[in-house]
């Protein structure tokens, strides 16, 4: 988020739990907000528009074409969800909860809140993981062009030794929230480059050289069913961000426009992302790679891409490992020990210096950038944006208060991303154990 999100009052989320849902006017009570709806709208796309986005090329060569369909299934997924997710905070007509683990505790005491706890503290550990293995290879790319012989795994090392500094300096989100627009409109600028330049290249590329010496023709699947589910994964992670609407949601001044926000702010990365993945697929067919931009002839389009993209992905490590550092803090109680700053500088030093080792041994150990992003999102981002909220909302307001349409539109989307969610992770992890053997052609 671009806005600092006033701190709210904490919520007894048991007893508001106790009390049942009824109407009322929970919004009049709610924290009064500065953001504008289009401030509102430019957090919700910097959220979402992220890395995720040059990898789905390659779930199309996954799924197929039919992957198109499966992307705007999400896509609605995604919409629906979310704007549920948010009237969940509201469920009571009295109180508006705080974040994503309250709705959670609210709806299934602390077993929904550890569930939720796990899942996202797994985003938030897997996002830099998933990060530094792409700093990593494309500082190695960059460096290996003007004769470096350093390799990926240290260039990753290499990369967590550096952002360890600005993690420890900076203390609370509030500091490092404003990275995410760069992160969006760094993504944008990239996906309007490869666009342009995958277009071009297209004239001279009908041709591809594979491995064993064999020159054929580049071609493209209409659907690849068994390949659906990690397909889904992909765009579960690229979707993902809805821990973080609620604070979103909470900045805004109208916030009775949130459905209207949420909508056009996912229909505008969809549109990132059909560009993306049209183009990329379209041109470089059954040899398209993750990220994208690899598919690029080399030169200056590739190196620009590449720095982008290498900046945007350092910089937003921060905002992960800081959420989950925050946490960690919280359960330990530092602020509330009595102790001096600066011991309780060092501890926290000590902290972060720790989850930055765990991200980085993971990288080094899985350095598989568009497998362990199928993981990621096939784990937890399809379990928290699509099946979660819906299951809250039934429980928190009641089946009888859904209408059998919706009540089916619902069943369908927990069936659909929970099997997703099952299948995918499987065949993540499968195609994970295939690139830790050598055995993927790329």
């Amino acid at each position: 988020m671009s806005k600092t999100v006033e701190k709210f009052h904490e919520v007894d989320v048991e007893s508001v739990a106790s009390s049942g849902p009824h109407e009322g006017d929970a919004y009049a009570n709610a924290p009064a907000g500065k953001a504008t709806n289009f401030q509102a709208y430019v957090n919700v796309v910097s959220v979402l528009a992220g890395a995720g986005t040059l990898g789905l090329p390659a779930a199309l060569h996954d799924a197929g074409w039919v992957g198109l369909a499966i992307l705007a299934l999400a896509c609605a997924m995604a919409i629906y969800s979310n704007q549920k997710l948010i009237k969940c905070l509201y469920y009571d007509g009295r109180t508006r909860l705080r974040e994503y683990p309250d709705v959670a505790a609210a709806a299934f005491g602390v077993p929904g809140r550890i569930i939720v706890t796990f899942f996202y503290n797994s985003i938030a550990l897997g996002g830099p993981v998933l990060y530094l293995i792409l700093a990593g290879t494309n500082i190695e790319s960059l460096a290996s062009s003007v004769g470096s012989n350093i390799t990926l795994r240290q260039w990753i090392m290499i990369s967590a030794a550096i952002m360890v500094v600005p993690i420890i300096i900076t203390k609370t989100m509030r500091e490092v929230a404003f990275l995410s627009i760069f992160g969006a409109l760094s993504t944008a600028i990239v996906v309007i480059i490869v666009m342009v330049a995958a277009i071009v290249d297209s004239k001279n590329f009908d041709t591809v050289t594979y491995r064993d010496g064999t020159v054929g023709p580049v071609t493209h699947e209409v659907a690849i069913p068994r390949n659906l589910p990690i397909a889904l994964a992909t765009f579960a992670f690229s979707y993902g961000g809805n821990v973080i609407f609620p604070h979103v949601e909470e900045s805004m001044k109208n916030k009775r426009a949130w459905n209207k926000i949420v909508l056009w702010g996912i229909l505008t990365v969809t549109a990132l992302y059909v560009l993306c993945s049209v183009s990329g697929y379209a041109v470089y067919g059954n040899v398209v790679q993750s990220p994208i931009y690899n598919n690029l002839p080399g030169g200056a389009t590739r190196s620009i891409s590449t720095i982008i993209i290498t900046l945007h992905v350092l910089l937003a490590i921060p905002l992960f490992m800081t959420t989950f550092n925050l946490q960690v803090e919280s359960a330990l109680k530092l602020e509330s020990r009595g102790l001096s700053t600066k011991t309780e500088w060092l501890y926290r030093a000590i902290i972060r210096t720790l989850s930055m080792i765990l991200v980085a041994t993971i990288a080094i150990f899985f350095p598989y950038f568009r497998q362990m992003m199928s993981l990621l999102g096939a784990l937890s981002d399809g379990m928290l944006t699509f099946v979660f909220p819906v299951v809250f909302y039934l429980k928190l307001y009641g089946i009888k208060k859904v209408g059998k349409i919706e009540l089916v539109i619902m069943a369908l989307i927990v069936v659909i991303g929970t099997a997703g969610s099952a299948i995918g992770t499987v065949d993540a992890v499968k195609e994970l154990a295939k690139a830790y053997r050598g055995e993927l052609d790329h």
